[in-house]
């Protein structure tokens, strides 16, 4: 393994520890919401292992960031999370009802007028 390879192992399991403490979650609480083990949780977050496209979408999801910040590829937590202003004082299911709405609206619109 190259030594790029594993820096980028670092800042995705720096990232994801990042992201897991801002929620204030332990490992099996990010595994529970992710439906992951806690232990390929704690190899992420280490380096120890690179985790598959299908557990970086399950990881993104559960702590409700991109997974482009996961990964590296957009700037810190603060710009990850929020999508207009005060949402970090929101709970997860005041998360969740508005990304309902925001579905229904962005459905609505595919639809065109009627």
């Amino acid at each position: 393994m190259s030594s790029a390879s594993a820096d980028d192992g670092v800042a995705f399991g720096a990232r994801l520890l990042a992201a897991r403490e801002a929620r204030q979650w332990n490992q099996s609480e990010l595994a529970r919401r992710s439906g992951l083990q806690p232990a390929a949780i704690g190899h992420f977050e280490h380096g120890r292992r690179k985790p598959s496209f299908a557990n970086i979408r399950a990881l993104a999801r559960a702590l409700d960031v991109s997974a482009d910040f996961l990964l590296g590829t957009t700037p810190g937590l603060e710009g990850a999370t929020t999508a207009f202003r005060n949402e970090e004082h929101l709970s997860g299911e005041d998360r969740e009802r508005i990304q309902m709405m925001i579905d229904a609206f962005t459905q609505q619109r595919q639809q065109g007028p009627r």
